[in-house]
């Protein structure tokens, strides 16, 4: 029986120390040039001393001349090819081979130019910019992509890379070329199923001419799109799978979904934990002998040992959750389970790569600034208060300990991880409570310590005389100004119904459809309440701020319960009496329900109140996440790493 930590020989001249690989993912603290980073080879280090046997970087595309600002990485020439090398010598030193993902490039879903059309196989709508119409590759240039990724993976082998990749799948431009979706075309690259293949095998022939026939090949493909309508089936993609395990690759790597449902693709914490597996078992029962590469929220250890183990997959992927803890592989290998740190499935690495930021995990701000945010030890012996057990007091708290600073946590309730633990209640959500088990435990076993059921005062506080105070209270549930709705104990707020477990009374109505308003209507639901929406936009999630793959999420789960509730949008409420609420429509039509509970879901105000009536009285005040200004999780948690990583350097922070 097949086991995640045993040595696997995947082909003549690739063996791996164990059957876990970081899978490829956008990183865009690139070079100017398109080429590795030292920010970025300090990463993945970190990740092959973290004990995975297998890594792929960011995906390099192999040609720039038909994209605008192409995706990281790029690889076409000698100088990007040494940094290849540099990022080999470094997953080398840890035993960790290394797989160069290759790509021709986006195609239709380039985000590159609103102005400039991108090129595809054919006419079709770009994703981005629905008004332009993409431009379709002449067969010649069809014949230039092909080159230039036989001679990127030549670059690649010549660096030290262990094997390549060719990056066919989610309905990226290889895919577009495989899927008559997008390939319409009549000359050799389209028209039949076999044409519409003819740019994979042409690029096969194409790496084996430059780099030899035992030179490991993987390809990615997706046997599914999982589209509401249309789209490629399973059928069609084990079909297509049947054709790639003739063809010769070492390794058949699979993924699900495409830009249309991104979440897919890239999962967010609404999707259930292994939801990819089933492609997998479909591929192995129809008799593809190639090993299986696959992914998808596969991060619980136990599902990990035995997805290889069943024989499900011949290697295990993992994405995010590289971000959030570097050293799962070498944990789990150790039995130190309880010490990983979990993907909350947030995807706000996504979410900075896609507004142009440097690439960001919410739950370690150590990623992808490995060398830059290295910890010095206390300059001298600070005491420091933090006020406040959600993930950013309890980071700050961690992290100002590590640092050797004296650190006393106030809790006023009896667990840690604050309003964030509402967040976790609904079903569709069990990472978080994972988190906050894990944070739990890390701090209990800091030496930090934590006194629980304490309420945080002016007065108390100044007694203390801390030396600095990290303020991480957070922030209060708006209540908007409206008649009937202060000091009414059928109304309360959304974070107070989630901890409660719910609430008495059938017919509840929600106030606000942004994430909170829909994620607590949904559970509403789940329990069997009569639940109205109620919200001044004209549709659900309008003003969602979250990642694009993570609002995709969130929006087509919802809709699978709008059958199930009654909305009004475009709608505010005006009047809340003892047993009836008043809403006003956009029409000017007022409108009366019957209602038990009344739920505040339309958003939070910070309140700096405490910490400013402290101030000037002890040592330094610190605010930090939604004390200081409303946000989301990444907020709380970066915040109380900066707090407490640059505390001596600090003055307050009060606004």
């Amino acid at each position: 029986m097949p086991s995640l930590f045993e040595e696997y020989q995947v082909c003549k001249n690739l063996t791996l120390k164990n059957r876990l690989a970081m899978t490829p993912m956008g990183n865009a603290c690139l070079n100017p040039d398109g080429s590795y980073s030292d920010r970025q080879i300090d990463f993945y280090e970190e990740r092959a001393k973290g004990g995975f046997g297998l890594l792929f970087p960011s995906c390099s595309v192999t040609n720039t001349d038909f994209e605008d600002n192409p995706p990281p990485n790029v690889l076409k020439n000698y100088a990007q090819s040494v940094r290849v090398g540099l990022l080999a010598d470094r997953m080398h030193m840890y035993g960790t081979k290394l797989c160069v993902q290759l790509s021709c490039g986006l195609g239709r879903v380039s985000s590159g130019s609103p102005i400039i059309p991108p090129h595809s196989p054919s006419p079709s709508r770009s994703y981005w910019f629905p008004d332009l119409e993409t431009i379709p590759f002449t067969t010649d240039e069809v014949r230039r992509l092909i080159r230039d990724f036989g001679l990127a993976a030549k670059y690649a082998k010549s660096a030290g890379a262990d094997a390549v990749e060719i990056h066919a799948y989610g309905g990226y431009l290889i895919d577009q070329f495989i899927s008559p979706d997008w390939n319409q075309r009549n000359d050799e690259f389209g028209g039949t199923f076999d044409k519409r293949l003819r740019i994979v095998s042409d690029i096969r022939d194409e790496v084996i001419k430059q780099c030899g026939k035992d030179f490991p090949l993987f390809i990615k493909m997706t046997p599914e799109y999982c589209w509401k309508t249309g789209g490629r089936t399973l059928d069609e993609g084990i079909r297509i799978a049947k054709e790639f395990d003739q063809m010769g690759f070492d390794v058949i790597h699979i993924e699900q979904g495409t830009y249309e449902n991104w979440y897919l693709s890239v999962p967010t914490i609404y999707q259930a934990e292994g939801y990819n597996l089933y492609m997998a078992r479909a591929l192995k029962e129809a008799g593809i002998k190639t090993p299986l590469m696959g992914q998808g929220k596969l991060n619980r250890p136990e599902m990990a040992k035995q997805v290889i183990e069943s024989g499900v997959l011949d290697i295990l992927g993992m994405g995010h959750q590289c971000f959030a803890d570097p050293e799962w592989p070498n944990k789990v290998y150790d039995g130190r389970d309880d010490e990983i740190i979990p993907c909350i499935g947030c995807n706000e690495c996504i979410k900075a790569g896609t507004t142009k930021k440097n690439t960001r995990c919410a739950v370690n701000p150590r990623a992808v600034d490995e060398k830059r945010f290295t910890l010095t030890p206390a300059k001298k012996p600070l005491d420091v208060l933090v006020v406040g057990g959600g993930p950013g007091g309890v980071e700050a708290a961690q992290i100002a300990k590590e640092r050797g600073f004296q650190v006393e946590l106030w809790e006023k309730t009896d667990k840690l991880g604050g309003i964030f633990r509402a967040a976790g209640v609904p079903e569709f959500k069990h990472e978080i409570p994972w988190y906050i088990d894990a944070i739990t435990r890390r701090l209990e076993h800091s030496g930090v310590k934590i006194v629980y059921n304490q309420e945080a005062t002016a007065e108390n506080i100044i007694a203390r005389a801390p030396d600095a105070v990290i303020m991480a209270y957070g922030a209060e549930s708006v209540v908007p100004p409206v008649p009937g709705i202060q000091n009414n104990p059928k109304v309360i707020p959304a974070p107070q119904l989630l901890l409660n477990g719910g609430c008495d009374g059938q017919k509840v109505v929600v106030l606000g459809a942004g994430d909170v308003g829909c994620e607590t209507a949904m559970h509403l639901v789940d329990l069997g309440k009569d639940v109205t929406i109620v919200e001044l936009a004209d549709h659900a999630l309008a003003n969602s701020t979250t990642a694009l793959n993570q609002h995709l999420a969130l929006r087509d789960l919802f809709e699978t319960y709008q059958d199930r509730l009654t909305e009004k949008y475009s709608s505010k409420l005006i009047q809340v009496n003892e047993d009836t609420l008043a809403i006003e429509h956009e029409t000017g039509e007022t409108e009366t329900l019957t209602y038990d509970v009344l739920v505040l879901a339309a958003g939070f105000r910070p309140d700096r109140t405490l910490a400013k009536s402290i101030a000037g009285k002890v040592g330094k005040v610190i605010c930090i996440g939604n004390t200081l200004k409303q946000g989301m999780v990444i907020d709380a948690v970066h915040g109380g790493f900066h707090a407490a990583r640059l505390l001596e350097d600090l003055r307050d922070i009060l606004c």
